[in-house]
């Protein structure tokens, strides 16, 4: 069975520190194209996804691009 991996591992927004949410929503995000897409899924990738801002909120989008590998 074959494992993926991400690189790099942490994803920040520049705005935010909140980077184990951000981290773990790119993760979900390049594990279901994988999902869908099997074989056929890139090599690299672009996901938009949501920080969830500071204490005081100010949800906003944030684009990440980075490649995953199989181990």
């Amino acid at each position: 069975m074959s494992q993926v991996t991400l690189v790099p591992a942490v994803y920040r927004c520049p705005d935010h520190d909140n980077h184990e949410t951000v981290t773990a929503r790119v993760r979900e995000r390049v594990e279901w194209e994988i999902r869908c897409l099997g074989a056929h899924a890139r090599p690299t990738f672009r996901v938009a996804v949501t920080c969830p801002g500071n204490a005081g909120g100010a949800e906003h989008r944030r684009l990440y691009d980075g490649e995953w590998q199989r181990a």
